[in-house]
């Protein structure tokens, strides 16, 4: 098997999910092909010439569509045949990769809020071996896939935040209820320290006097 069918065979085909993952892996195989610049536009189609360079030119035409040919091949190869119906009328690998793009790519209020939902509602999965290596790699790399799609559509999550929600996705059913708890515990702490400072100072320093103090007659 030749290196181009091998790297080809390790690619998952296109379908309705997993674009962005798609698309690196695509870019790394026109790059080690040298087919690229035809796909993202940055070799274009040479001009045609005039007088003594119309052969020239003619010649460097015919070049560029029998490597835009092999560019657009590569690309259909690695579509699932169900989403091949999409690129229909495509002539050209960069006609090809422009329309997977505004299909599958989609920046819209609904697929942000979408990408949002599946972010924060993520959780480790119950029962099994929580702690298995390959379980929290895999768990961790869906978090960040999420994180990865938001920001290429332009939807940056703080730092912090972002820690705290990995955090708290890794936690199970009963951590998560003691989390809870202990919210709930510094929430009254926190209630308590503002009742306290909002006490007029004589009644406060009567509540700090010994026992014995407070009920003499």
């Amino acid at each position: 098997m030749s290196i181009m069918n091998l790297s080809s065979s390790l690619i998952e085909l296109l379908s309705k999910d997993k674009y962005n993952t798609w698309r690196m892996q695509v870019e790394a195989l026109l790059i080690k092909n040298d087919t690229l610049g035809y796909v993202n536009g940055k070799i274009s189609l040479p001009e045609e010439g005039t007088g003594t360079e119309a052969l020239a030119a003619e010649a460097r035409q015919k070049v560029w569509f029998v490597s835009d040919k092999n560019a657009r091949s590569d690309l259909i190869l690695l579509i699932s045949p169900s989403e091949l119906k999409q690129i229909h009328g495509c002539e050209t690998s960069r006609d090809v990769w422009l329309k997977l793009e505004s299909i599958y790519a989609s920046k819209g209020s609904a697929r942000k809020a979408t990408m949002l939902k599946q972010l924060m509602l993520q959780c480790l999965e119950e029962g099994g071996d929580r702690e298995s290596c390959l379980v929290l790699r895999e768990h961790k790399a869906r978090f960040f896939n999420a994180v990865d799609k938001l920001a290429a559509m332009d939807v940056d999550i703080n730092t912090d935040l972002l820690s705290i929600m990995l955090l708290y996705s890794l936690l199970g059913s009963y951590a998560r209820k003691q989390a809870n708890v202990l919210e709930c515990r510094g929430a009254m702490a926190a209630s308590r320290r503002v009742f306290k400072a909002s006490r007029p100072k004589s009644e406060e320093s009567n509540l700090n006097r010994p026992e014995q103090e407070k009920f003499k007659f």
